[in-house]
């Protein structure tokens, strides 16, 4: 089986090594590429999906910059990913469906540390493609109320507009509003990629969050993002990118496999957890 990662910069992803591992808990032979379109001309990408597919891939992973722009080259559309608006799995048969792992990957990772607990405010700093997807996960899951932060605008107040039509309570701000009132947030989750090996820096700039909040990033490369070092400082409950890295993951490869659910991986998520936290989180 032949599967593969498309975005810009992935060179220290880790796709490759959780997808073999999943593959060898389901004894499937699998082949794992990475497709770095960082200096690649704008159109390759479409061209990229279609010599893939004819190619005898089962499917692909997608990540920044291209989790947007995607839904408009596939043919089938699943429900959360149109709901959405973004798409991180394609899955190739004789034509392209859309999913979204990053969605089911962050209630999975929002049950495994709050269990039923809901969301109440929350601060959501990005407005990209796995932000929609966190930003509609936290409407399923019933959030009381959702500041976003993006500094394209527009982006910022079309996702607002867009949580609107489900009745959430959405508001756009800006980051130099955030001194007086970051302390009310229950949670504050970055969705963009400052934090990276290739974006270094903090979403929150001189910012610091407090202890009684929740931190989640979504960037796990590296693990220790300067923003995680904030939320570790005044001892905030931490979640870091690995358990989204790991979820998405598990419930991409479910897709290509044509698997029908996750019980024999159930017993294998702490291992996993283990694994990439030893690994990652130094």
């Amino acid at each position: 089986m032949k599967i593969g990662l498309i975005g810009n910069n992935i060179s220290s992803s880790n796709a490759p090594d959780i997808h073999i591992r999943l593959a060898k808990i389901f004894q499937i032979p699998l082949e794992y590429l990475l497709f770095d379109l960082k200096d690649k001309e704008e159109n390759y990408f479409v061209v990229l999906l279609e010599e893939l597919r004819v190619a005898g891939f089962k499917g692909v992973n997608i990540t920044f910059p291209f989790k947007e722009k995607v839904i408009k080259h596939v043919d089938n559309i699943s429900k959360n990913s149109r709901n959405v608006g973004s798409a991180n799995t394609l899955i190739f048969k004789k034509k392209i469906t859309a999913q979204n792992t990053d969605y089911t990957g962050f209630l999975k990772t929002y049950n495994f540390h709050f269990g039923k607990n809901t969301p109440g405010t929350i601060l959501v700093l990005g407005a990209g493609g796995v932000s929609r997807a966190i930003s509609f996960g936290l409407a399923s899951l019933g959030a009381e109320k959702i500041f976003l932060i993006d500094k394209d605008e527009i982006k910022a107040k079309s996702l607002s507009k867009d949580l609107s039509i489900l009745n959430i309570n959405c508001v756009v701000t800006k980051l130099d509003q955030l001194e007086k009132n970051l302390s009310s947030f229950d949670g504050i989750i970055n969705c963009t990629p400052v934090g990276h090996y290739d974006f270094p820096g903090c979403p929150l700039g001189n910012l610091m969050p407090n202890k009684k909040q929740w931190i989640f990033d979504v960037v796990y490369t590296p693990a220790k993002t300067d923003f995680i070092n904030k939320g570790e400082q005044v001892g905030a409950k931490i979640i870091s990118g690995i358990d989204l890295f790991i979820f998405q993951a598990i419930d991409a490869f479910l897709y290509f496999t044509e698997k029908k659910n996750d019980h024999n991986l159930t017993n294998h998520i702490n291992k996993l957890r283990k694994h990439y936290f030893d690994k990652l989180y130094i």
